[in-house]
């Protein structure tokens, strides 16, 4: 039997008291990387057997190299635009960021439940259709020609497109008829849920016990979420590190950041004023957790050992990990 411990327990860890917020200067990566970056935004790539064209934003090194492949997929009601900035620093450090955009983004949701259903379905089979179509996209991209390494990708998200990540990444899910169903795409080494959400009504009890790739989540203590009925507060989100088997599993919590970061991500529904601060600790951690098991970064991993971001932030962020 697994020992997990409680929210409470795990809360008072975190936070045991108020503290005034740090510099984020000495953080990991934190501040944009040594590579020169360029974005491609009109990539098209069709998918006839689902009738369907998928637009991409995709942010790459315009350096000479073979760079490891992140697909980004946004949150409900956002633009990739809104991930810009997120993207473009990746990309800064060595990495090809893509992003699908789904073709009814920014539109409220279907009433119609079924409809819901399978647009949820279509988003999540983007995430591999990206994959499927790396030699289209060089084709359009030059620049990225051979430049894409298909054998170290990272499945990443914020909030619902967090959900998605998981679900690549090998979270089951319950059919209506009371079935299971399972999308996982072995082809993604890695997974980086940003405000992503815990269990919900169609996620089966044990279906975390099915994603066993490393996994980063993050999010923060005005991280409310809207789904997941009661008690789906920020600790709620924490599901996918707390549920999921031990082993490379990691938790970035920031006191006082909300699910937007401000505006930092998704920012066409910023709550407040941008957190740069906020922003700076998750690029950081993100870009470390990438480095390790993407690119087997011999000071990434002795940085998330080390795991100085508390005494980095006077304690405002809290790495932990299983």
């Amino acid at each position: 039997m697994k020992v997990r411990a409680p929210i409470a327990v795990l809360t008072s860890l975190l936070f045991a008291a108020t503290v005034a917020w740090g510099d984020t200067v000495d953080l990991y990566k934190a501040r944009t990387g040594p590579y020169p970056t360029a974005v491609a935004t009109s990539v098209d790539i069709d998918i006839p057997e689902r009738n369907r064209t998928l637009m991409l934003r995709i942010s790459y090194p315009t350096s000479t190299g073979v760079f490891p492949l992140i697909v980004f997929f946004h949150g409900a009601l956002c633009s990739v635009d809104g991930y810009a900035a997120l993207a473009n620093h990746w990309a800064s450090h060595g990495y090809v960021v893509i992003l699908p955009s789904d073709p009814v983004s920014g539109r409220p949701p279907s009433v119609d439940a079924d409809q819901r259903i399978k647009v949820f379905r279509e988003q999540i089979a983007d995430m591999s259709s990206v994959l499927d179509s790396l030699d289209a996209i060089e084709a359009q991209v030059e620049p990225l020609r051979h430049a894409i390494d298909p054998t170290r990708v990272a499945a990443a998200g914020h909030s619902m497109g967090a959900l998605i990540a998981t679900i690549v990444s090998g979270l089951t899910q319950l059919e209506p008829d009371g079935g299971r169903l399972s999308l996982r795409d072995d082809r993604f080494d890695v997974a980086v849920l940003l405000s992503g959400p815990g269990p919900l009504p169609l996620t089966p009890e044990d279906a975390w016990e099915s994603v066993t790739l490393p996994t980063l989540v993050t999010t923060g203590t005005r991280d409310h979420a809207n789904r997941g009925g009661e008690g789906a507060t920020w600790e709620w989100r924490l599901g996918a590190f707390r549920l999921t088997p031990p082993g490379d599993k990691f938790g970035l919590v920031i006191d006082q950041a909300d699910h937007f970061l401000g505006g930092m991500l998704c920012a066409e529904r910023a709550e407040g004023p941008p957190d740069h601060e906020a922003f700076a600790m998750v690029k950081s951690i993100s870009t470390a957790f990438l480095d390790v098991y993407l690119k087997q970064d011999a000071a990434a991993r002795a940085y998330l050992h080390d795991n100085p971001v508390s005494s980095a932030t006077n304690g405002r962020a809290k790495l932990i990990s299983r």
